[in-house]
Order: structure tokens, then sequence, then C-alpha cells
């Protein structure tokens, strides 16, 4: 379990980054890369960047293997810069940060003469690790920035929309269904226990398009604190411009739920009031209350009274199914 313990200074200093950060998602999908074919959101882009066959790219998946430790070198950002930038930041990293990092990753997942070679720092390995981050960069990511970029602006606007409506706690709340906000700390379930202190640092949350499950942050306390959502993009996000009226994304929901009900789970994945998902889905208030009601008792949506309203919230497993991420056993991927 991850806490994020907040002071009173800290909830006025919450930010949420203006994009999603280039080398987030270059670390993030290079895990999702690595995972098993569980995500149907992500499995074409799996296809075509596995299609590409990048031999200079390999040593990345030492680094970047997908569970467990990462090292917190790899991803200097908040969302602040762009991808050149935060690689002279990566290659500028001190001997002595590489050292004690790698060898956490050692002691965890083992070592190799790669990884060996770069935590002495030497400027040759240094260098080959700027090519293949680049390499990889251009191939995997670069290509489909316009679509991460919308993503990112569509997400800002409904972090924006919380923050006026019901202020900052109403934004930590509404983060990320898997996520718990209890004052003055934010849970979130991931494989290891830790705790940081945000002490008046405050924190900025940065939306990551390959992030998935659930928010991460970076192990070292002592770093700018930074939590990483997901952003989660809906299956049929790399169909071409123009594709929309040939096949819905929404489709394989659909075919499960029924048209209606798809398309309410999908109104609630950013949360919502019954008035506000009626007007998203276009249907009359008493519908809306119908389909909740059989989607609450599904469990995959959550509704819960918040001042004087009652807002509905995608529960984990719903988030599973919109995105395509549930494993033939019925659990998350």
């Amino acid at each position: 379990m991850l806490r994020i313990h907040f002071t009173g200074e800290d909830l006025t200093r919450v930010t949420v980054a203006t994009r999603s950060d280039p080398l987030w998602d270059v670390l993030l999908s290079l895990h999702l890369l690595q995972e098993p074919d569980r995500s149907l959101a992500f499995g074409e882009w799996r296809r075509r960047t596995r299609a590409l066959r990048m031999p200079s790219v390999r040593p990345l998946l030492e680094l970047a293997r997908p569970w467990g430790y990462s090292p917190d070198f790899l991803t200097p950002g908040r969302g602040e810069a762009d991808f050149t930038t935060q690689l002279d930041d990566v290659l500028s990293t001190s001997r002595t940060q590489l050292s004690a990092e790698l060898s956490i990753l050692a002691d965890e997942s083992g070592s190799t003469p790669w990884i060996h070679q770069l935590a002495g720092g030497d400027r040759q390995v240094m260098a080959r690790l700027g090519d293949a981050l680049t390499a990889y960069h251009r191939v995997a990511l670069a290509p489909y920035q316009e679509r991460i970029a919308a993503h990112a602006e569509a997400d800002r606007a409904r972090r924006g929309l919380a923050l006026v409506t019901g202020g900052v706690e109403r934004l930590l709340a509404e983060l990320h269904p898997r996520v718990t906000w209890e004052a003055p700390v934010l849970r979130i379930p991931v494989y290891a226990d830790q705790d940081v202190h945000l002490e008046g640092r405050g924190l900025v949350l940065v939306p990551s398009f390959f992030c998935r499950i659930q928010p991460i942050t970076l192990m070292d306390p002592g770093r700018p604190p930074v939590l990483v959502y997901p952003l989660s993009p809906r299956l049929g996000w790399l169909r071409p411009a123009g594709a929309e009226g040939r096949q819905d994304g929404l489709e394989p929901v659909v075919a499960l739920l029924g048209r209606t009900r798809a398309h309410v789970l999908d109104a609630a994945a950013a949360g919502g009031t019954t008035t506000e998902l009626a007007l998203r889905v276009g249907v009359a208030l008493p519908v809306i209350s119908r389909q909740t009601s059989v989607l609450r008792e599904a469990g995959l949506l959550d509704t819960r009274r918040e001042g004087g309203s009652v807002r509905h919230h995608v529960t984990p497993l719903g988030l599973a199914l919109l995105n395509g991420e549930l494993a033939p056993d019925g659990t998350l991927g």
C-alpha cells in the first residue's frame, strides 16, 4: 500500500501537470510492452511496436522490468519538460545515484553485464542508454503524440472542473477508482508498502497514457513528490482519424452490457451526478437511475453521497472492463 501524507500546506500546493510526461510514458510503455496481452486497449499498439524489432532497445528492457522496482533516474520529470530536456537530465545522473538505484534493481531482479557497466557511469555506456531511449521514443511514442496530448488535455479539463466545484479534496477523491482519500492520507494499493510524507512540498499529479491499473510514484522519498496516474485510453484509440463511424471503440462493452448501459458506464469514468450522466449520454433521468442501479449491483459502479448530491464513480472492475483489461478468469489484468 502506498500512503501519501498531506499537511494543510500540501493541500494548497497540489497541481496537475499540463501534459503526459515523456519519460514516464517511455518507462511505463516498456512495462506494458512486456506484460501478458491482457489489455485490449493497447493490443494493437503492442503488436505494432513489437513488430519493429529494435535490437538497440533491448537494454532498456533490463532496466524497465514489467513488475517491481524501476530506477528513479529514468523518470526525472513531472510533466514540465520535453523529451530532449529530460533525456539530458537522465544522462547527467551522478554515479552515486546510478550505483545506488541499480543496486536496488540488481538485488530485486538480478544484475546483468549491461546494468553493471551502467552502474559505473561509463560514458560510452551512458551514450548507449541515450541512443536506446531516443530510438524507442521515436518509433514507439512519437507517432502517437497527438492522441496522447488530446487525452491529457481532456483529462486536465475534468480535473479542473473537479477542483473548481469540490476543491482539492474532491480532486484527490476522484483521481482514480483505486485511490482512497481519507484526509489527510491518500491510499493507493501497490505491490510495495511505502509512506510518503509531503511535509509542505506539495504534490504534482502527472497523467500518463501508458500507466495502468493504479497511480504510481517514485521510490526515493527525497525526490520532488509526484504521483503519476492513468489516462486510461478507451478501446479503439489507435483507429485512424475519421474511422469512428466505422467502429465504435466501446463496441465490445456494448456487446456485453447493451448500448445504453455501456455508454452510462463510460460516461461515469470521469465521475458525475445522475443529472450529469443523463446529459452526457443523452437520456432521461429515470433511465440513468435504472441503469446505474444495475451497474452498481454488478460491481461496476460505486455511488456515494457527497455534500448535497449523489455521485457515481466507476469501480476498478468497471474501469478494467472499459479498458479491455480483464483477464480470461475475470480478474484484473
